[in-house]
């Protein structure tokens, strides 16, 4: 969907990254109410095939000083190329063709392999991990069960806010996060950064068409959303600046082309 929207890889990255942290946080919150076992050490879902948004990827590299991007770059280097999973559409697109009756492409490539990010079982990059692995709960240890078990609510809220998490990087990217990675890696080592291609596994965010709610956990979405919404970011609420950056992206005349194109 590249050729469709337009792309400003570096647009509104410090808002973008203050919306993220306040989402985290506040979902972090929620996810404290639940008996969730999952503990230090439990890494059956950490694995290549996480997906994220170019703002994720970009936090995370954020962080990183540049001997520690050097050691980065050749740490992932062997995984260019290599089979996992890769989206065929973003969850807003998914959205949108699901709501017009269309059904959506599946993705392909999931493979068994763990993130290159494990360390021991840990997480080496936990407190700048993308969205996805932060949903990641369950109510039974996965090693016993063979599979996570989850409130089915807090599931549809996880979606919800993989909508919402790509609405903060509106005119960005999605894909997989080493592919992410290694975009993003390549462009700051090229000397003309403008003229380094976005790979074709690399989609381009759209706003929501609306939020995939099923009936049953509307009040409990919705309550959530509400005080997500109300919380400061800086001198603004959330919603408030999430709505200053859509608008700064200016992408409401490819958005409505895009849905005729659906």
């Amino acid at each position: 969907m590249i050729g469709l929207m337009p792309v400003k890889l570096d647009y509104a990255l410090p808002q973008k990254f203050a919306l993220l942290e306040t989402l985290y946080r506040v979902l972090e919150e929620e996810a404290s109410r639940y008996p969730f076992v999952c503990e230090a050490g439990c890494a059956d879902c950490c694995t290549v095939n996480l997906l994220a948004t170019g703002a994720e990827a970009r936090y995370f590299l954020d962080s990183l000083e540049r001997p520690a991007r050097e050691a980065l770059w050749e740490k992932l280097l062997p995984y260019k190329g290599k089979r996992r999973l890769r989206p065929r559409v973003t969850p807003n697109e998914m959205a949108a063709l699901l709501m017009s009756g269309k059904e959506p492409p599946a993705d392909e490539g999931f493979v068994f392999e763990p993130c290159p990010f494990l360390k021991d079982n840990l997480c080496s990059i936990y407190e700048r991990r993308a969205f996805i692995c932060r949903t990641f709960f369950s109510l039974k240890k996965c090693h016993e069960t063979k599979e996570a078990e989850a409130p089915p609510e807090f599931l549809s809220l996880s979606t919800v806010l993989t909508q919402l998490i790509e609405e903060i990087d509106l005119a960005g990217l999605y894909g997989n996060f080493l592919d992410l990675l290694l975009f993003f890696m390549e462009r700051e080592r090229a000397s003309s950064p403008e003229e380094v291609i976005i790979p074709d596994e690399l989609l381009s965010n759209r706003e929501a068409p609306d939020f995939a709610i099923p009936p049953q956990h509307e009040r409990y979405i919705r309550q959530f959303l509400a005080r997500l919404y109300r919380e400061p970011v800086g001198d603004k609420t959330f919603k408030e600046l999430l709505d200053e950056v859509k608008e700064g992206a200016q992408v409401k005349e490819a958005l409505s082309f895009l849905g005729e194109a659906l």
